[in-house]
């Protein structure tokens, strides 16, 4: 195997509404005057799954010659957070408002992926005025209640050990691959607990926006992989037809874009970025 996944050297300690998480942060420019980005990582991982697409964009920004501050931190129950009960989606964007509180007062461009896609657009919709444009990967508008629900319960009963190789099947391009990503998926499962599993499926089942996307008045980049299982291309193309300003593009990818195929991510969203804030 190779060495293992690369995790941001340092962190900063934020209390987020009724707890504490850590927040990771790169910077392009003078962190006082700059724009940010704040990243939010899938269901069961950590701010972590961001490290590579993160550098990628950073260093895309930098030659472009734009200033930004880019941050990523651990939703609540994952990671290094702590946090009661997931009890909705609602709940993750309030934290994730508030983290943008403690960043900014400006308004903040955000890139989701997964859980985080839904997180992302749960806080557009509640707070527009915080949110400069969102950028959103492999997720949906809705997510098919009764397999969450199913795989929550299968959770609870059996162990998170028993849904690992499901699990990877639905988030990677090769399951058996004995590389970083693999393992990576694998070490954060194995710290998740079923109820904490059960919580974050049964969030993701109770989670429908569809019929509001016409209120997301930024401009929304959908990047759908290819080859997603877990979250189709359907799902991206209809945020995008749905929202005034919205733009579908596609990777040769499986659901975790951001984890194996980071460079091909950062182009995507690094474009979306410059157009969103003007300079595209």
């Amino acid at each position: 195997m190779n060495t293992p996944w690369p995790r941001f050297p340092h962190s900063n300690a934020v209390r987020v509404n009724d707890h504490e998480t850590l927040l990771s942060e790169l910077s392009t420019g003078s962190a006082d005057e700059s724009p940010a980005i704040i990243f939010v990582h899938s269901a069961l991982l950590d701010r972590h799954a961001w490290y590579r697409t993160m550098h990628e964009i950073a260093g895309r920004l930098s030659i472009a010659g734009q200033s930004f501050t880019l941050d990523a931190y651990d939703l609540r129950g994952h990671g290094a957070a702590s946090g009661e009960s997931i009890v909705s989606i609602d709940q993750l964007a309030h934290d994730l408002l508030a983290v943008c509180s403690q960043l900014t007062t400006k308004p903040v461009h955000v890139v989701g992926l997964s859980l985080g896609g839904a997180v992302a657009q749960a806080a557009a919709l509640d707070s527009p005025e915080r949110i400069t444009s969102l950028a959103l990967l492999g997720t949906s508008s809705r997510f098919p209640k009764a397999a969450m629900y199913d795989r929550a319960a299968r959770g609870r009963a059996d162990g998170v050990a028993g849904q690992v190789d499901d699990t990877l099947s639905r988030w990677v391009s090769d399951p058996a691959a004995d590389d970083q990503v693999n393992a990576y998926i694998r070490h954060a499962l194995a710290r998740t607990t079923p109820e904490r599993w059960a919580q974050t499926w049964e969030a993701l089942g109770r989670f429908d926006v569809a019929d509001l996307l016409p209120g997301l008045r930024c401009p929304v980049l959908a990047l759908a992989g290819t080859r997603d299982v877990a979250s189709p291309p359907e799902a991206l193309e209809l945020i995008a037809k749905s929202v005034p300003d919205g733009t579908v593009e596609y990777l040769d990818a499986a659901h975790l874009s951001a984890l194996e195929r980071p460079s091909e991510v950062a182009v995507h969203v690094t474009n979306h970025l410059l157009r969103a804030s003007g300079h595209g």
